[in-house]
């Protein structure tokens, strides 16, 4: 790839801000450029003033340095990354920004070789992105040899050590290897408290997320504690409704719907959401996360009605947001199916259990524990079809 920014195409000249398409809308303005008159007096008024989308911007800045310092300099292709930053947050961009990455981690290792902190903090961007576009085994292979590399060059407790150590275990989390995951996450946390203490910010993190971890687990006598004791340092720093507060929350209300705790769990859950449809919006991940959380509660309590038409909003959301073959959307699929077959609607599990199988095949294999499970709820519903 020729890493060249072209600031407009044949077809687009001339156009306003209005004209943007919903990518270029979505960030705000990185730069104005302003035009200014001067008055006989010297002083400048100010005339008109443009806001710079960022992906305009960082892509100026991109080409300024392949023209004044070449295609292969390390400052080209960090002002290159930078730019591949801001097309990977734009919703039509993704693809081009993980080939533009990837290129991008190629010549870092040719001019600087792998292990060196600025190719690997490509390496890492690539990684987060393809996470993010669904493809979560491309993504544990780039942390994996992240996390090695900055091993060998940093030492195992170097801060970007453990982050990369931290994203290879949310990784391992959307494949469903949750004991590796939580190991990993239990170990960031030890190497951070002897780095940082018990109530830094960044270790408190990291709290959050092995407890989280160890809910993703199944381990619910072990989360509960866990998540009760990060809400309460939370509160003591008056920090309970930032976001670490509101997920330890969140999770400590799927905690308790699994230990049978029901009453506090929904009590727990629906504040939660309320906050959060409040400060993020319906269809924020987050708030879809903690919408099928409140889901399982209702189909815990046998209220299967109420959880299936929640399971349907966050379907619909899911699917809008990643497509239907995206892994975070074969999993409301398959969340919808269970609660339909409780539900009395056989048929129509039955074929979202199709396709959950189809697709979880296509995304972990055939022997994986989701694909094998999603075949013996359908051979069990061939078994016993609709009453």
């Amino acid at each position: 790839m020729v890493f060249k920014w072209r600031r407009k195409r044949d077809d687009d000249a001339g156009r306003d801000e209005l004209s943007l398409t919903p990518a270029e809308q979505k960030l705000p303005s990185a730069a104005d450029l302003v035009v200014t008159l001067q008055g006989e007096d010297g002083r400048e008024e100010e005339i008109v003033r443009v806001g710079i989308p960022p992906h305009e911007f960082f892509g100026m800045a991109a080409n300024a340095a392949y023209e004044r310092l070449g295609p292969d300099h390390p400052e080209t292709l960090l002002a290159f990354r930078q730019y591949t930053r801001v097309l990977a947050e734009m919703e039509g961009r993704r693809e081009e920004a993980r080939d533009r990455f990837m290129d991008l981690v190629r010549l870092q290792a040719q001019a600087l070789g792998y292990v060196h902190e600025d190719t690997l903090t490509t390496a890492a961007d690539l990684a987060d992105l393809v996470r993010d576009m669904g493809d979560f085994v491309k993504a544990e292979e780039i942390w994996r040899s992240v996390w090695t590399s900055r091993g060998e060059l940093l030492g195992p407790n170097h801060p970007q050590t453990l982050d990369a150590a931290s994203g290879l275990a949310t990784v391992l989390e959307d494949l469903r290897r949750e004991a590796e995951a939580i190991a990993l996450h239990r170990d960031v946390l030890d190497r951070r408290i002897l780095l940082l203490g018990p109530d830094d910010p960044v270790v408190l993190a990291d709290v959050g997320r092995h407890a989280a971890a160890l809910a993703r687990g199944h381990r619910w006598d072990e989360a509960e504690p866990a998540l009760r004791e990060l809400i309460a340092r939370l509160e003591h720093r008056n920090e309970q409704d930032g976001s670490l507060g509101i997920s330890a929350r969140a999770n400590l209300g799927a905690a308790l719907c699994r230990l049978g705790h029901l009453d506090e769990a929904e009590v727990v859950m629906r504040d939660v959401l309320v906050v959060q449809r409040r400060d993020k919006g319906a269809d924020h991940p987050e708030v879809l996360t903690f919408h099928n959380n409140l889901a399982a509660l209702l189909h815990a309590r046998q209220r299967y009605a109420e959880a299936a038409v929640m399971l349907r909003e966050v379907l619909a959301a899911v699917s809008r947001k990643h497509g239907d073959g995206h892994p975070e959307t074969v999993h409301s699929r398959d969340n919808l199916a269970n609660v339909l077959i409780d539900n009395g609607e056989r048929a129509e599990a039955a074929q979202l259990l199709i396709r959950c199988r189809d697709d979880y095949t296509r995304i972990f294999g055939s022997h994986h524990p989701l694909t094998r499970k999603a075949v013996e709820r359908l051979d069990w519903l061939r078994e016993n079809p609709a009453c």
